[in-house]
């Protein structure tokens, strides 16, 4: 063992990692798992992490691994874990929610939460929210077959979400559109150029849209997240502009789209891989939505890390972390992590401690996690009661895939129609 606590001796023939003598830097743990294994299953590299080395430099990633439950709490609650500036700003634009700290961010963040308080969804979850959901998967009752990640999930969280956002006048097409151009660019990170100046042309779009909406979200205030934005007051107490808009409304695209639609379809392929377990929500879904969905969410997190910044030189796990170390707190081992929880593989209706660190942590905390919920137990509700003996689908496999942002992309169901 060394000062960080790492055993070194065990280690050093491991071709999972290389470590850079001395070790005292979290750099100097270099991660040898390529992003292409991390994207098609990530769960045995974090098992490995989590006992062997919990934080690891990933070349490919750009930042440093945190893979424990207590190091990505303990991390999550320290300030000097700042926001990442870089990738949101590229994906994005600024100024936008993701990459401001301070001040400026409670400001923007206290606009665009209004729309999703917990007040607000609760209002709203079985008017709008389960008129959509029913409307949705009234559409596709009696085919008996779907794929319904993209048929049904997406154009769900896509339409309800994007309404509340205030794009009650954006076909659901080009909300699709915008939200896999975004998610493309999220997940490539500029690695392809074409997906960059596809999302290019969407900010442009964006922009575009926002300028022809602007006054009349000026002279109306109708209780959408543009509105919220737009009035609530700049840093000089002006209104703000469509320009420092854009940044945050593609986070509100990416993020209030990908989790509820991801969320469930994550829940469905845990759920409906234990029959058993089914088939006891099936003629109840009101009363085991929650949990159902609660252990979708930590089984496979929607967004499986979340980047910061530090601030100042700081370490962890006893190795140093110098200020301006980009770092992954990666959500999708914590959520996986044998201290917190008993055979955390397993998808388990039962578990009594559901908790979860899928929405993140600190003044970054998802501020759409109240409609993320109430959207995905409506969804869950309504699939059950209206779609008998929903089932995998036998003849198709599900595709689960992704590490940053994993979900089961592609996920075929049957039923009785």
């Amino acid at each position: 063992m060394d000062s960080s606590g790492l055993d070194v001796a065990a280690l050093a023939d491991d071709p999972r990692v290389s470590l850079l003598a001395p070790v005292r830097d979290a750099t100097d743990v270099v991660l040898e798992v390529g992003l292409d294994v991390l994207e098609k299953d990530p769960f045995p590299t974090y098992r490995w992490m989590r006992a062997r080395c919990p934080v690891a430099w990933s070349p490919d990633a750009g930042r440093v691994l945190v893979t424990t439950w207590a190091l990505c709490q303990q991390a999550g609650a320290d300030e000097v874990f700042g926001p990442t500036h870089a990738v949101h700003d590229m994906v994005y634009g600024a100024p936008n929610l993701m990459s401001l700290s301070g001040a400026e961010h409670r400001r923007l963040r206290e606009g665009a939460a209004a729309a999703f308080s917990p007040p607000v969804v609760a209002g709203l979850r079985d008017g709008r929210l389960r008129e959509t959901a029913v409307t949705f998967v009234e559409q596709v009752r009696e085919r008996g077959a779907a794929d319904v990640t993209s048929e049904l999930l997406e154009p769900i969280a896509q339409r309800a979400v994007g309404d509340l956002i205030g794009f009650v006048d954006v076909d659901d097409a080009t909300l699709t559109r915008w939200f896999h151009t975004y998610a493309a660019y999220l997940v490539d990170q500029g690695r392809d150029r074409t997906t960059a100046s596809a999302t290019d042309g969407v900010k442009a779009e964006l922009l575009q849209y926002l300028e022809h909406r602007y006054e009349q979200l000026v002279a109306e205030r109708d209780g959408s997240a543009l509105s919220h934005l737009v009035h609530g007051a700049a840093s000089d107490g002006s209104l703000r502009r469509p320009a420092d808009l854009v940044g945050t409304v593609g986070v509100l695209v990416v993020g209030g789209f990908q989790e509820p639609a991801h969320a469930v379809a994550n829940t469905l392929l845990g759920l409906l891989g234990r029959p058993d377990q089914a088939s006891r929500v099936a003629p109840d879904p009101a009363r085991w939505s929650r949990p159902a969905l609660e252990e979708g969410l930590r089984w496979i997190s929607p967004f499986g890390m979340t980047e910061k910044r530090t601030t100042t030189d700081t370490a962890l796990a006893g190795l140093a972390l110098p200020a301006g170390t980009e770092v992954a707190l990666v959500i999708g081992s914590a959520n996986r992590d044998p201290a917190r929880f008993h055979d955390p593989d397993t998808y388990d209706l039962d578990r009594r401690r559901p908790s979860h660190q899928s929405f993140g942590y600190g003044s970054h905390f998802c501020l759409g996690h109240a409609l993320a919920r109430a959207l995905g137990q409506v969804v869950l509700e309504e699939m059950f009661a209206r779609l008998p003996r929903l089932r995998l689908d036998p003849e198709r496999e599900p595709w689960v895939h992704g590490w940053q942002v994993r979900a089961a992309k592609r996920l075929p169901l049957v039923w009785d129609a």
